[in-house]
Formats: structure tokens, sequence, C-alpha cells
């Protein structure tokens, strides 16, 4: 398989990280950034960053010889190892909210925020697993795109839908 839809993947990722910083730092006066604007820029970065980066595995891969089903199986554990771990890291930046700041955040979104770091984990770890098929770039690219409709749709909830703050 030709490498064109993950480099696609990185570009894209790449682009919506650089706009989400610029627009994040636009729409906050200097030194204001509150510790709930802290987790959703952070959140939105990492949702951004991690398909742009990931997407460069399978072309490191091949820079070594890993081709065909130990590439995708690579690809997906690395992807489940780096989704885990942003996804710990975002919980225990949510953990450290006060209650005030925690009661700002939406929950449906936070479901929304969960539901598809845990798709993107169980389908890596089925892909990885060769439970349903051998493992193929797929289920990655599918996981890819969904973490990066999620970061888009955090830019937008930053951006455009400027939420109100709780007040102190």
């Amino acid at each position: 398989m030709q490498l064109d839809a993950f480099e696609t993947v990185t570009e894209f990722g790449v682009a919506l990280a650089g706009f989400s910083a610029l627009a994040a730092t636009l729409t906050h006066k200097p030194g204001a950034l509150t510790p709930l604007d802290r987790v959703r820029t952070i959140n939105l970065l990492s949702t951004t960053l991690t398909p742009a980066f990931v997407a460069l595995f399978p072309a490191i891969g091949e820079s070594f010889g890993v081709s065909g089903t130990a590439l995708w199986r690579g690809t997906s554990v690395g992807l489940t190892v780096v989704v885990v771990a942003a996804f710990g890291f975002s919980l225990s930046l949510f953990r450290s909210l006060s209650a005030a700041d925690r009661a700002g955040l939406s929950p449906v979104l936070w479901v929304f925020f969960v539901g598809i770091n845990a798709l993107v984990v169980v389908a890596q770890v089925i892909n990885a697993s060769a439970a349903l098929a051998a493992p193929g770039p797929g289920p990655i690219l599918a996981s890819l795109v969904a973490l990066l409709f999620l970061g888009a749709q955090q830019l937008v909830r930053i951006v455009i839908v400027r939420p109100v703050e709780p007040s102190a």
C-alpha cells in the first residue's frame, strides 16, 4: 500500500494543530489562560498531534525494512500506546481542575472524548491481535481520522462556541 493516505493525515494533523495553537493564542488575553482553557488547549493539541505523528510510523517502519502484517501490527501497537498515554495525561489534567472548573466542562463532550479514545484503543487491539482479520492499514487510518475529527470538534468548541467560564 502506498503511504499517501498516512502522509495526508500527517499534513492535516500538523495544519490543524498549528491553526489550533494560533486560534487559541488569539482568543485569549496574554497571561489569562485559565486552568480550564489549559486543559481544553492541551486536549486539542494532543488529539491533533497524535495522528500527525503516528501517521509517520508506517514510513519509519518501512525505512527499517518492516513491511506487511508486521508493519501494521507495530503501527497499531504504537498508536495504542500513544493514545493511552495522551488520555492518561488528559485524565490527570482533568483531575487537577477544581470542582468549579470541572463544572465548566460539558459532560456530553467529555463522554464523546472518552468514547472516541476508547474506540481507537479497541480498534487497534483488534487490529494488532488479528482477531478479525490480518492486521492492515484500514483500522489505523480510521482511528487517525477519528482523532482528527475529535480535534476539529474541540477547536470549534474552543474558538467558535466559546463556553461561558464559571464565575470564581
